[in-house]
């Protein structure tokens, strides 16, 4: 009510579930403190956060670090290094991975989609919540691209070909409900003609694959994508 009514900024919180509503996990912008939450009233949705995706029993399994951005919104997607690395600092560190790129236009919703190409670590130490990991000596490739139109509430996650592989779509629920609420379909298979939404509803029919199936690491960014994509052009209800 505080976000609806007087535009109080709170922390995001995301349900991660089946088609059929089961739920699988959870999404969780992490607390930062009290200065945190003046952060938020001042910065909105350009202001510097790190969500945590947990399962069903709240135990972490990425985590996504959005730096701080006037313009183009970045994205990193992070998790524990294997099991068989014991960091030189003796606490806990995260392995960036992937990260997605807000890419300007006038009037298109454009992002491009990187996954790390060399076996080198980004590390971070998990306590680090407001650095920046350094990326010395560390590529990126880019393996998928958004680019739709200025009003576009479906993104088709394409390669370089422009084939499709996979769909981001969000629903439209009704004025009371987009006040303060949203809800995201994610198909990790090529999209087809129909939507994943009709009128509201989610398509229960089983999709087909025309494609490779995404890996785990692809799908985490296009996880992270629709986080993104919630931030940069649907979570202004508290701007007015």
């Amino acid at each position: 009510m505080l976000n609806i009514f007087v535009g109080f900024e709170q922390s995001n919180k995301y349900v991660i579930t089946t088609v059929e509503g089961e739920p699988l996990g959870y999404i969780a912008e992490e607390p930062r403190g009290f200065l945190s939450m003046f952060a938020r009233q001042i910065f909105r949705t350009h202001r510097p956060f790190r969500a945590l995706v947990m399962d069903l029993e709240g135990s972490p399994l990425l985590w996504l670090r959005r730096p701080f951005a006037w313009i183009n919104s970045r994205m990193l997607v992070q998790r524990f290094p294997a099991l068989d690395y014991s960091p030189p600092s003796g606490q806990p560190v995260l392995d960036t991975f992937a990260e997605v790129q807000q890419e300007w236009h006038l009037w298109r919703r454009k992002y491009n989609l990187f996954l790390k190409a060399s076996s080198l670590r980004v590390l971070t130490p998990i306590s680090a919540v407001d650095s920046e990991p350094e990326f010395p000596g560390v590529r990126f490739k880019q393996f998928a691209r958004i680019d739709e139109g200025l009003w576009a509430w479906s993104f088709v996650v394409r390669n370089a070909d422009g084939d499709g592989m996979a769909t981001i779509q969000r629903a439209f629920r009704g004025f009371g409900r987009e006040a303060n609420t949203g809800q995201y379909a994610i198909s990790f298979n090529a999209p087809e003609e129909e939507g994943l939404f009709n009128r509201g509803e989610l398509i229960r029919a089983p999709r087909r694959s025309h494609g490779r199936d995404l890996t785990f690491d692809e799908r985490a960014v296009v996880l992270a994508t629709a986080v993104d994509i919630d931030y940069d052009y649907f979570s202004r209800h508290s701007e007015g």
